[in-house]
Formats: structure tokens, C-alpha cells, sequence
């Protein structure tokens, strides 16, 4: 994180999404502002469905990742 805010000069956990998302505690809660996101960017939901076919199983891979590996290092939720 430090290396990409180097980089771009943009800190990840500062924009408005980081901040919806650290608050989620469940796959679920994470899906729900992810597909927010998406049929904020696609109207016609074309596009929108492409997003969604992949995204649900992408999102609960890194939760049972994220919980398999423990309270040191989460890969669905920022923490420092």
C-alpha cells in the first residue's frame, strides 16, 4: 500500500469506496456495495452481468482466504 501511495500519490484506504468497504463484515456486505458500483457504471447492464458472473465467487474466495489465513493478514478488508 505504502509502495502504490508512493507511486501515485493516491492513499488507497482514503477513497470513499476503501472506507464503504472496511466496514463490511461479510462476503454479502461486500457484494452489495461491489454491485452498487457496477450499475453505477453500466446503465444498460450489459456489461453489468459480465461483472457480476465473476465477481460473487472472486469476492468469497478471498473471504475463506482472508479467515483462512487469520486476524494478521486480510486480503478482503484494509487493515494497517
Amino acid at each position: 500500500m505504502k509502495a502504490y501511495e508512493k507511486r501515485t500519490k493516491k492513499d488507497l484506504l482514503a477513497h470513499p469506496l476503501a472506507v464503504e468497504l472496511q466496514n463490511c463484515n461479510s462476503p454479502c456486505a461486500i457484494l452489495a456495495i461491489l454491485h452498487q458500483q457496477i450499475q453505477g457504471l453500466d446503465q444498460s447492464g450489459s456489461s453489468s452481468d459480465r461483472w457480476t458472473k465473476w465477481l460473487g465467487p472472486t469476492v468469497n474466495v478471498l473471504h475463506m482466504l482472508s479467515e483462512t489465513l487469520g486476524e494478521g493478514v486480510s486480503l478482503v478488508s484494509f487493515k494497517s
